[in-house]
């Protein structure tokens, strides 16, 4: 059994993190890539207009950047896809990708800090930490690394005295390494807390040569995101995903609740609850009673795994990124994820993807059409639901970069007209309420994948469902897994679909155009 964990680019190589032959590895590649360019006569590889073009092979990545930037002020003089990591991950698997999840190191990760004066700051990391509890996904054990007695009365429990904070630090990375690094580092709120604060931490008592040993290729560092209203530091640990599961419980489970901690969210899906401070303030608590503070430090890891065990948002995450062969933390976004699942689509038809163009940041463009409402009372009211609404317009009008006739403007207040019959459909092309004409006499990439995701989400569904009431009559516990697997893949096709929008209506994606954009909305 073969798959990838991670690859990622570092100069002239890339780095990758693979299964091979059932064991986890580490190495570098130097990579060959291929790009296209125009020719005048037939070569088997055309791009998205139909045009001919033909194969460049380079010797080093460098030697194909290098090629590249001589053209880039010339458009339509470079085709193919020029980040290289995936370009491997779609050379070296091709067709499905077979992967283990048990052969997956994930681990969860919580810390505990001084609070002398207030909550602790990530950035600043000025308190002391006063333990880390590590659980490993594959056997189900507890590392914790403590500054203090604690009587440990179980088996799945290693509990590490450390001396002091920096003796500490030094443990959790010599075990780090031992385990030969995880693939996937989650917790509840890691990325923004303990992932920075931890990294930090290690930077400033044992300086940035032994920050960087988190990472199995030695590089760790850090960049400012703004969200939930301000802005925060987040740390890149290369070759290891950092999949926090706060953020993936909110992308994926479509609820919203009135509080995300972790108590809350365990006792909604779980119906259980953490035990709370026994004392007045935190300090107190790990001053007075450091055996119930390491219990509560260990039972936020047991949580965060229990979660997964139910909901199972990681394997979902996976089962994505493996469908479209991006990194795992791809998923969480929605350009890259449908750039590279575009991109693999269009290579089995021999074509060589456009190269990426600057767009100015769109502003909020025209959105899907509320007719004004008749007031007043009314009898036989009724509701529907348009099952993947978007994809199926895309299908319906034939929406796609390439099928979209040159000339088109975009036109307002065309929804009213349509229905008023005072604008005629045309007999040689597909028309949107934007003004927009899309050809009928090829078929667009766009429509394609989305009846395919779509079709193979029905596909696996039907799959479940026949599982499901194979076992209510055999009682089989062995179909229990096939449910599973049915049940995220028809989960992960159905996540697909509904991001679809959210990159083709994003600036920075390689085929948005604001045409494509509102045909879809204002045919909705």
């Amino acid at each position: 059994m073969n798959f990838y964990t991670n690859v990622l680019q570092r100069g002239n190589n890339l780095h990758v993190r693979a299964v091979v032959n059932g064991e986890r590895q580490n190495f570098k590649i130097r990579y060959q890539p291929t790009l296209f360019s125009p020719f005048s006569q037939e070569t088997g590889y055309k791009t998205l207009e139909g045009k001919s073009v033909r194969p460049k092979n380079f010797a080093t990545m460098k030697e194909a950047k290098d090629w590249v930037d001589l053209y880039e002020s010339q458009p339509g003089q470079v085709y193919g896809n020029t980040q290289y990591a995936y370009n491997y991950i779609s050379d070296t698997y091709e067709g499905q990708v077979d992967w283990d999840l048990d052969k997956i190191l994930i681990v969860t990760i919580d810390i505990e800090v001084e609070c002398e004066n207030g909550f602790p700051n990530p950035k600043d990391a000025a308190e002391p930490m006063l333990s880390i509890t590590m659980k490993n996904h594959q056997n189900k054990k507890i590392i914790v690394w403590g500054l203090h007695e604690f009587q440990n009365y179980r088996d799945d429990v290693d509990y590490r005295l450390c001396k002091d904070e920096d003796n500490l630090l030094m443990q959790f990375l010599d075990t780090w390494r031992a385990i030969d690094y995880p693939d996937i580092i989650t917790g509840w709120n890691t990325e923004f807390f303990d992932i920075p604060y931890l990294c930090n931490r290690i930077r400033d008592r044992l300086g940035e040569d032994m920050m960087n040993k988190l990472s199995p290729w030695n590089n760790v560092f850090d960049k400012e995101v703004y969200q939930m209203g301000r802005k925060h530091q987040v740390y890149t640990i290369q070759g290891v995903s950092a999949l926090d599961y706060f953020d993936l419980y909110r992308k994926f489970t479509y609820t919203n609740q009135e509080r995300y901690t972790l108590d809350h969210i365990a006792f909604v899906e779980l119906g259980e609850r953490k035990d709370g401070n026994p004392y007045d303030t935190f300090k107190e608590w790990y001053q007075k009673d450091y055996q119930s503070f390491i219990e509560y430090n260990i039972t936020d890891v047991e949580l965060v795994d229990k979660l997964e065990d139910k909901m199972r948002l990681i394997e979902l995450c996976l089962t994505m990124a493996y469908d479209g062969k991006v990194n795992f933390t791809d998923v969480l976004g929605q350009v890259r994820y449908w750039d590279n699942m575009i991109y693999n689509h269009l290579r089995k038809e021999n074509k060589g993807i456009p190269q990426k163009k600057e767009h100015k940041k769109s502003e909020k463009f025209e959105g899907a059409y509320v007719k004004d409402p008749q007031v007043g009372m009314h009898k036989w009211v009724m509701s529907f639901d348009l099952n993947s609404l978007y994809p199926h317009l895309i299908m319906q009008y034939n929406i796609s970069p390439e099928t979209l006739v040159d000339g088109c403007e975009m036109k307002e207040g065309m929804v009213d007209k349509i229905l008023d019959g005072k604008v005629k459909p045309s007999k040689d092309y597909c028309m949107t309420p934007n003004g927009a004409f899309f050809r009928k006499d090829i078929r667009g990439f766009l429509p394609e994948l989305m009846e395919k995701v779509y079709d193979d989400r029905v596909k696996y569904k039907k799959l479940m469902l026949e599982a499901k009431q194979e076992y209510e009559n055999t009682g089989d516990p062995t179909i229990l897994k096939r449910i599973s697997r049915y049940e995220n893949i028809q989960m992960a096709k159905k996540i697909s679909l509904n991001s679809a929008y959210g990159a083709i209506g994003n600036s920075y994606f390689r085929y948005f155009d604001l045409l494509v954009a509102t045909a879809i909305t204002t045919s909705g």
